[in-house]
């Protein structure tokens, strides 16, 4: 077999943003060690309301992640199967049929968009129970992120994130070939564990407001974790969203090895 060309290196945006995220993560272990105290996810709930989101999360992004372990020998088990919906075209690059692939390529814009607008409106929320001096408008504001939370924003991103990882399954773009894809999956990952660690504490706060008028000093910090943690999220979506636009060049060496190679006979 033919030497492969050499690996050209890792693009320059990549490390950049490896930079910028480290300085970021220091900066933040820095800010809880001067803050002091407790900064798990049951710092404003009591020991029996905080974790159970969590944990079902974490089994959750556990099967995502057996997943995406999968998907880099998906050509082969479909090979085997012989499925009807997917289809290889020229050489051995798998796809989907056409009408599947603009219906998973609708569903998966819509449930990011979607994530994207229910996030905003989820911040704007949180600013105004912070803010408000309206004790009505306050009480609404947060059984209403509660909902929002659990039944719109949770929803949306577990589609995207599914949707995301079939559609890296059947184009040539892959999930670890090209770093902005895998930029996109990591993000993902991450910006849903987040969501699921913040799920008790908002439904704590939605669960106070629904029984009571909350003063202005009343579960203060958790109020401004839910707007900050609310920011946070809203930036890393839109920068998924720049991504998926702008996608970035840069290979991995596994997706350079990958094209490189010649390809290889179906197995039957």
């Amino acid at each position: 077999m033919a030497d492969l060309p050499p690996y050209p290196g890792t693009p320059r945006w990549v490390k950049r943003s490896g930079v910028v995220v480290g300085v970021l993560v220091l900066l933040l272990v820095v800010a809880m060690v001067v803050a002091g105290g407790d900064h798990g996810p049951g710092r404003y709930a009591s020991p029996g309301e905080a974790g159970g989101a969590g944990a079902w999360g974490l089994l959750m992004l556990l099967g995502v992640l057996v997943l995406a372990g999968v998907a880099p020998n998906w050509g082969w088990l479909v090979d085997r199967g012989g499925w009807p919906l997917w289809r290889r075209s020229a050489g051995t690059q798998l796809g989907m049929a056409p009408r599947l692939r603009k219906f998973v390529l609708t569903a998966h814009v819509t449930a990011s968009v979607g994530a994207l607008g229910a996030v905003a409106v989820f911040l704007a929320l949180a600013v105004a129970g912070l803010s408000s001096r309206n004790a009505q408008l306050v009480r609404a504001a947060y059984i209403a992120n509660g909902l929002i939370a659990w039944t719109v924003i949770l929803p949306l991103l577990l589609t995207a994130l599914l949707i995301g990882l079939v559609q890296s399954l059947s184009t040539p773009w892959g999930l670890f070939r090209h770093y902005w894809v895998l930029a996109k999956f990591l993000l993902t990952i991450v910006t849903l564990y987040v969501l699921l660690n913040q799920l008790d504490r908002i439904s704590q706060i939605a669960g106070v407001a629904a029984e009571s008028t909350l003063s202005a000093a009343e579960l203060l910090g958790l109020r401004r974790s839910l707007r900050f943690h609310a920011a946070g999220g809203l930036v890393v979506l839109l920068l998924l969203v720049a991504l998926s636009i702008y996608k970035p060049r840069g290979m991995t060496r596994y997706g350079w090895r990958r094209q490189h190679e010649p390809p290889a006979p179906p197995r039957r």
